[in-house]
This record gives structure tokens, C-alpha cells and sequence, in this order.
């Protein structure tokens, strides 16, 4: 689903033990036999197990399961167990739980706001920006993408999304032309203009644009414009953005937009994941 470099696994491991876990070694219990186990202490959508997975090998342990990415599990539910030394597996844990604290966590939010924005259209997509925290870039991905949820941009680089601090730079007729002109040359990429105004937003369907992001507008002046734009225009498609979350996905999902742009399940509060290792 989403590739993660060997280096970038031991990025995450050097994090935590950049050189040896000073406490076990102290106790003199560093070789005995252990088992790690992680279990859900709420419903919870699982994300990133693969990667914790090879946290786990790397750091010597074996004979590891795991249930994949996706999964939604109920409170209580054993996902991942390994075996290993007392070293490799106390090397492993905290590594580990992190990681999964933060995917399910995003993973779950994703889950629970698109069963939420689905009750009112059962095709609207859940998009998450890209305001990730700096470092975690791929988890998040990762994570949105197994809870069913979509990726609204991957990079500047990816897609061509017109926003206005590139429209204080050129005047409004001559954008439109441009515009126009990109179009026809970007012929492999679809055109996004984010607008705050259904009025802006006819004056660029009119030269054929006919995909929109309406930037924090109120619920009752979204659902009129997409109502109106919809009647005008039956190819368009619109998005909508600006402050979206758990609270008030119902009401955004009910406006006719075809997906909702969020940041909200990127900073959403960490899962509860339960730890314990035992001798063996």
C-alpha cells in the first residue's frame, strides 16, 4: 500500500534506542525468554501493524502475527505477538506502540467520520490534506488510506490547485485565461480551484474548469451553491474545506458535495494500546 525504505524503520528504532536500553541491561534479565503482546483497549481501526512488524524482526524477535492494516477490531482484541529476548522485545516496545498509537489513531478518526458523512451520501469521500506532522508523513498516509479514507494531496507536486495566494499575484480576467491555457495543456491532470464564492466559481466553470474546493463556506450558503452549481453543471464536481471534523461531518456531508477535506484526523487523540510482556 505504501512503501516504507529499511532506513526509515530504523529511523524509528534509532529514535528510541540510539544506543541500548540502559534499564534492562541494568537488571540482568536482558537474555531470558519473553513474549510481547499488543491488544485494543477500545473499538479501534488497526493501521501500520506490517511496519511494527519489522520493527519487531529488526530488533530480533520471531515467530511474530499480526492482523493487517484495516481491521476494524472491538476493546480487548490481541493484534500483534511476538517472542524474543527481554532485550529484543523492551527494544521493541515502545517503538512500536508509538507508531501504533498514532496510525490507529488516525486510522480510526478516518473510519468513524466517513461512517458518519455515508449516512447522508453513500459516495462522498473522506480527503485528508497535507498538513501532516513533519516526520510521520508516511504512517498518516498509510493510515487514512486503510481505513477506507482518500488522499487529497500527496504533494505540490502531484496536482495543480489554484488557491488564493496565487490569485493576488494576477489579475481576475487574465487568471481565467490562464487558466484555460493550463487546462488544455496539463491534459494528464484535473484543474482544482479553491474558492470562497459560488460566483468565482462560475466564472471559472464557463471556461470548462469543473472541479472546486469551497473554502470555509457556512452550511446553508454551501448547500445553496452546490444545489445551484450541480443544476448548472451535471459533470461538476466540488469539494468541500475548511475546519471539517468529527463534529460537524453530518452536516457537511448533507450539503451534495462529492468529498469532504480535512486535516482533523492527523491530530486526533492517540489510541489506547495495551502492552504486556511476559517471561516465557
Amino acid at each position: 500500500m505504501v512503501f516504507f525504505k529499511e532506513s526509515e524503520i530504523d529511523y524509528y528504532i534509532e529514535e528510541d534506542i540510539p544506543y541500548y536500553d540502559l534499564t534492562t541491561e541494568s537488571l540482568g534479565i536482558s537474555n531470558e525468554k519473553a513474549k510481547i503482546t499488543f491488544s485494543t483497549r477500545d473499538e479501534t481501526v488497526i493501521a501500520c501493524s506490517e511496519e511494527v512488524k519489522k520493527v519487531l524482526e529488526k530488533l530480533g524477535a520471531y515467530d511474530i502475527k499480526i492482523i493487517p492494516s484495516g481491521t476494524k477490531l472491538q476493546k480487548g482484541e490481541e493484534f500483534i505477538s511476538a517472542y524474543g529476548t527481554v532485550r529484543s522485545v523492551h527494544q521493541a516496545w515502545k517503538v512500536s506502540q508509538n507508531i501504533l498509537e498514532y496510525a490507529c489513531a488516525v486510522a480510526t478518526y478516518t473510519y468513524k467520520m466517513l461512517q458518519k458523512a455515508r449516512k447522508y451520501n453513500k459516495n462522498i469521500e473522506i480527503l485528508t490534506t497535507r498538513k501532516t506532522q513533519p516526520g510521520v508523513k508516511k504512517i498518516a498516509i498509510k493510515s487514512v488510506l486503510s481505513a477506507g479514507g482518500s488522499i487529497h494531496r500527496l504533494g505540490a507536486s502531484e496536482s495543480f490547485l489554484l488557491f488564493g495566494n496565487h490569485k493576488n499575484f494576477i489579475e481576475k480576467q487574465e487568471l481565467i485565461k490562464k487558466v484555460k491555457q493550463i487546462d488544455k495543456k496539463l491534459i494528464e491532470k484535473k484543474l482544482l480551484i479553491e474558492s470562497d464564492s459560488m460566483e468565482e466559481v462560475l466564472e471559472f466553470a464557463k471556461v470548462g474548469i469543473r472541479l472546486f474546493q469551497l473554502e470555509k463556506m457556512e452550511i446553508n450558503e454551501l448547500k445553496n451553491s452546490v444545489s445551484k452549481l450541480k443544476s448548472l453543471y451535471s459533470d461538476i464536481h466540488l469539494l468541500a474545506t475548511g475546519g471539517i471534523n468529527m463534529q460537524n461531518v453530518e452536516e457537511h456531508a448533507s450539503t451534495g458535495v462529492d468529498g469532504l477535506v480535512t486535516t482533523a484526523p492527523y491530530f486526533s487523540k492517540p489510541a489506547n494500546i495495551k502492552v504486556e510482556i511476559l517471561p516465557v
